[in-house]
């Protein structure tokens, strides 16, 4: 049996807690007991193990879906866990099939489908066949079905195991059913990408330097990565005027550092060095010194003499102003000269990872190697297995023209620096994403049908793709997420709500547990 099991009913009828307690009988006998846990309930009770209530569900879904993951989680790392669905007797009920399955998927929780039978084989069968349907519609993989209250037992299995799952009634062997489950389910859906990068970020806590301390935004965001346990948190600002900030408005800046950008030692120190890094260039020690006046200045030196292990920035200024101290004194990693951002685009059902959308506008070939061989990296930080697509308007040998043949020459580029990478190019992008096509356009590459990153000819090709996916698929956009640079700093878009500066800030820890040490 797998660790984790999800028990969903399509309506009220079906014994569903009988069935669930069944199957963790049926486990205990196999190996270990396995324990019940209701995602949701109508409310907390200390008999019962529950993730939310339909009230908290209801003030605050995200919050809700994130506290039902981690509680779980929780359980599984202990034993087997049984999840026992809604029983429709809450304010969800309407839609209360549907959330089953975004809960199982949530969960990466194989399905049990259980269903009323005591109309009948026939009315059980329909039942079966509509929530399947709709259980698949959210993403969730029914396994087994098992059916309650039948009146003929035999008929009723033999029309269930025809939908080509394993089928029994309440009071059978369930043998067959625990082995149905024993799957690994890849789905990854916004709420489950989400706690997996916490989870990543928690197991090896990084250092990240925040410069604007002045904006009501950063701090909450602070505060909030702080109490997670998910960063270390810098702040570059005078203490008491942060902290009188903070208090202000509510915030909890415990085990959050305030560093002084007035600080004597630190900017000599860090004006020093930058001096002696930028001598070629003519820079002064006295216009160093200056220079450490601005904080993303100051905080790329804090990052490059290791008292930061990254730095996120851009909530009050400009991308150049983030970007460019980095240039002059990170640098880029060794065989890269192309600095590129991407998004990771989270789908109902997966993760892709979209390059470059930020930063090259017009690439030429050796950028777009730069590009496919940084966003392969970055794809692998983040649990995605790269198969990397490099996109124009023609897929292998089809077309030609300038376009075209930049892009080949990228990808031959690619290839012959990293042989060991699944590249394919040039590519379409329905040949990159759908397996039929792929098969028909490119039938020998492991990448075409099945890539998982896109690397777009230009920057308005990416811009425009990213933001496509974003508002018409529903994609939950994380980033942009800078690739190429020897410690990680990212920008801010001047909008960005706190949400999306706690995702960069946990993004720019992840990507700093690769790194180790001052670069001075």
């Amino acid at each position: 049996m797998s660790t984790r099991v999800y028990v969903a009913s399509p309506d009220a009828r079906a014994d569903l807690s009988a069935a669930a307690q069944a199957i963790a009988e049926a486990a205990g006998r196999q190996s270990s007991p396995a324990v019940l846990f209701h995602p949701l309930a109508a409310q907390a009770s200390s008999a019962r193990l529950v993730g939310a209530s339909f009230d908290e569900f209801a003030r605050s879904t995200d919050e809700a879906e994130t506290g039902i993951i981690e509680r779980f989680e929780a359980l599984a790392a202990a034993g087997p866990v049984v999840a026992v669905g809604t029983d429709y007797s809450g304010v969800t009920a309407p839609t209360e099939l549907a959330l089953n399955g975004r809960l199982a998927a949530d969960l990466a929780a194989p399905v049990v489908l259980v269903v009323d039978a005591s109309q009948g084989p026939d009315h059980a069968l329909g039942l079966a066949r509509v929530a399947l349907d709709g259980l698949a519609a959210q993403h969730a993989t029914v396994v087994a079905i098992i059916a309650t209250g039948p009146t003929h037992t035999d008929a009723t299995r033999t029309l269930l195991a025809s939908l080509g799952v394993p089928a029994a009634v309440l009071g059978d062997d369930l043998s067959a059913v625990l082995a149905a489950t024993d799957v690994t389910i890849t789905t990854r859906t916004p709420a489950r990408f989400s706690h997996e990068l916490m989870a990543t970020a928690r197991a090896d806590v990084r250092t990240i330097v925040l410069p604007e301390s002045e904006d009501p935004r950063i701090l909450e965001a602070a505060s909030v990565v702080a109490a997670r346990g998910v960063a270390r948190i810098v702040l570059l600002g005078e203490e008491e005027q942060v902290r009188a900030d903070a208090k202000r408005q509510g915030l909890d800046l415990t085990g959050v550092e305030i560093v002084s950008m007035n600080n004597p030692g630190l900017v000599e120190s860090y004006a020093a060095k930058f001096a002696e890094l930028r001598a070629k260039k003519g820079v002064t020690l006295e216009q160093a010194r200056e220079a450490m006046a601005d904080g993303a200045c100051f905080g790329t030196m804090m990052v490059y003499m290791g008292g930061a292990d990254g730095l996120v920035s851009g909530a009050n200024h400009t991308t150049a102003n983030t970007i460019r101290p980095a240039l002059q004194v990170i640098k880029t990693n060794p065989g890269m000269k192309t600095v590129s951002g991407a998004f990771l685009m989270s789908l109902a059902d997966r993760v892709l990872l979209f390059a470059d959308c930020a930063v090259t506008p017009n690439p030429e070939p050796a950028q777009l190697a730069d590009i496919a061989l940084a966003s392969a990296q970055t794809a692998r930080m983040f649990g995605i297995d790269p198969k990397v697509a490099m996109l124009t308007y023609s897929t292998g040998t089809s077309g030609s023209g300038p376009d075209v043949d930049r892009v080949r020459a990228g990808y031959e580029e690619a290839v012959q620096r990293a042989p060991e990478e699944r590249i394919a190019g040039p590519i379409q992008f329905d040949a990159a994403i759908d397996p039929v096509v792929g098969a028909k356009k490119m039938p020998d590459s492991e990448v075409a049908g099945r890539a998982t990153v896109f690397v777009f000819p230009d920057l308005e090709a990416g811009n425009i793709g990213y933001k496509i996916c974003q508002r018409t698929a529903g994609a939950v956009a994380v980033g942009p997420l800078l690739q190429g640079l020897r410690r990680p700093v990212n920008d801010l878009s001047r909008g960005a709500l706190v949400d999306d500066i706690v995702n960069t800030i946990i993004m720019t820890a992840i990507q700093a547990q690769g790194t180790n040490g001052p670069l001075a």
